[in-house]
């Protein structure tokens, strides 16, 4: 019983080394999202033209790399793409100049996104955040100091906390043009211009202090230098 039960063993062992040897390929599909000899997997950007290369295919001109003159006709090769399916994981290379003034080649995000691996918003801050009242002693002495602008934050107590400054900022970016122009969304020169001659920041006008109001009388019958006074009423 024993040899038999030798003899199976060995023959079973010799089929598999068989089949693993005649057999390397399994037949099975790749994963969904894995890149293959029909995907593009290298985007290497110089100036304006994009270069779109197939790593795993011979080079051919024309066709690898696919050339693309714009940044739109890019996007309109992905788009073509997408509807046919085919979603391919892309390497993205930007050619850039450091600081000793050579070329280099820099991985970023895509052509869509150059925030070095960083996206252009930060949700770090959620949207319930509480907001902390900003302490300041240059303008927190009452009745003396009152509107006036935060004072310098030389310790930086404020770091990493949603004030009500910032509160104050991120107003400015709600509408689709902002006064502002440490904005993004800033309307230009002209918008704000605009903003101020219909009186929006009336309040915040500073003119010269009227130290003194002294009780004077105008009297048309007395011979004078200037002007009689312009009745507005």
């Amino acid at each position: 019983m024993n040899i038999i039960a030798i003899t199976l063993l060995l023959i079973v062992f010799v089929t598999g080394i068989y089949v693993i040897m005649t057999f390397p390929s399994c037949g099975c599909k790749k994963k969904e999202g894995f890149s293959s000899q029909e995907c593009p997997d290298l985007l290497v950007q110089k100036n304006d033209r994009l270069l779109l290369y197939f790593t795993n295919q011979p080079k051919e001109e024309g066709k690898n790399p696919l050339p693309f003159f714009s940044l739109d006709d890019y996007i309109n090769y992905l788009d073509i793409q997408r509807n046919k399916g085919v979603k391919c994981p892309v390497l993205y290379l930007r050619q850039e100049n450091d600081a000793q003034g050579k070329d280099i080649y820099r991985m970023r995000p895509s052509p869509f996104e150059l925030q070095g691996g960083l996206p252009s918003s930060s949700d770090i801050l959620p949207k319930d955040h509480e907001i902390v009242k900003y302490l300041d002693a240059s303008r927190d002495n009452g009745p003396y100091n009152q509107n006036n602008y935060p004072g310098f934050d030389p310790q930086n107590m404020f770091v990493g906390m949603y004030t009500d400054l910032d509160q104050v900022h991120d107003s400015t970016q709600v509408a689709t043009k902002s006064d502002n122009a440490m904005d993004a969304n800033w309307g230009g020169v002209d918008h704000t211009n605009t903003m101020i001659e219909t009186g929006k920041y009336e309040e915040n006008t500073i003119t010269r202090p009227v130290l003194s109001t002294p009780k004077t009388s105008f009297y048309p019958s007395i011979p004078s230098n200037f002007e009689n006074p312009i009745d507005v009423l």
